[in-house]
């Protein structure tokens, strides 16, 4: 199960990553690549899936923090909102949403890193 875990958290990081990593790629044109918000996405859902492997007690050793596990989950909802409002608009997105794709990606990153 360690290896699940494992394997599951890895494409959770990669999947920030793609979603990151295509942002930046089109933060010049601002035109989006529907990669993005499929990766935002996809983090989302395999972050899902880590809390719920986490919270089976007996899986893993303590307890998970479910307040921390709460609040990336909203951030992380409100980064596929952002991406896919994005995506629609394309060319147009306003300043607001598109700027903030990125900070929602850092700040689950920051969340899950320092809390």
């Amino acid at each position: 199960m360690s290896f699940l875990l494992s394997l599951l958290v890895v494409l959770h990081l990669i999947c920030w990553a793609v979603a990151l990593g295509t942002w930046v790629a089109a933060a010049r044109t601002r035109q989006p690549n529907p990669g993005m918000a499929h990766a935002v996405a996809g983090a989302v859902v395999i972050g899902i899936l880590l809390a719920v492997l986490v919270s089976i007690p007996g899986l893993t050793a303590g307890d998970p923090n479910h307040m921390k596990l709460g609040i990336k989950l909203l951030v992380g909802l409100v980064a596929v909102a952002l991406a896919y409002i994005a995506q629609k608009k394309g060319p147009e997105t306003p300043s607001a949403v598109w700027f903030g794709v990125p900070t929602a990606i850092v700040l689950n990153v920051i969340i899950a890193v320092f809390v």
